[in-house]
């Protein structure tokens, strides 16, 4: 696994929220070698979850959505907004099989964005929604 990636992704995340009725913050982990089939099934463990409560999320409309709906005049969203655009780039240039699975089922909503290193080693940029 390449350490490069993972350091880059942690400081690209230093400071970047997600905001939806509430913030949160993002974290970048490696969850090891999980082949692609089996990810769904990783997901749903570790977040205590039925399959049927995992959503698919493009992850280009995911990213488009979050950065669109910024007020100019916020210097401290429009920023955010841009660092969420770096990481995105970024993820989209070093890893493959990127994908965006919102853990539905309660107000307080797991997102997580995962993607492949060439090695095969999972990595997952985690955050929460809370929506009621």
């Amino acid at each position: 696994m390449s350490n490069n990636i993972l350091t880059t992704i942690t400081k690209l995340l230093v400071g970047v929220m997600y905001f939806s009725e509430s913030e949160s913050p993002f974290k970048v982990a490696d969850w090891g070698k999980i082949p692609p089939a089996a990810l769904q099934q990783e997901i749903a463990s570790r977040y205590q979850s039925a399959l049927s409560d995992l959503k698919q999320v493009d992850h280009t409309a995911f990213f488009n959505h979050i950065t669109s709906k910024v007020d100019a005049a916020d210097t401290p969203m429009v920023e955010n907004a841009r660092k969420i655009t770096e990481l995105h780039n970024f993820i989209r240039q070093n890893l493959s099989n990127i994908q965006v699975t919102r853990v539905e089922g309660s107000s307080k909503v797991p997102i997580i964005i995962t993607g492949y290193l060439p090695d095969g080693s999972c990595l997952a940029i985690e955050t929460f929604a809370v929506e009621t």
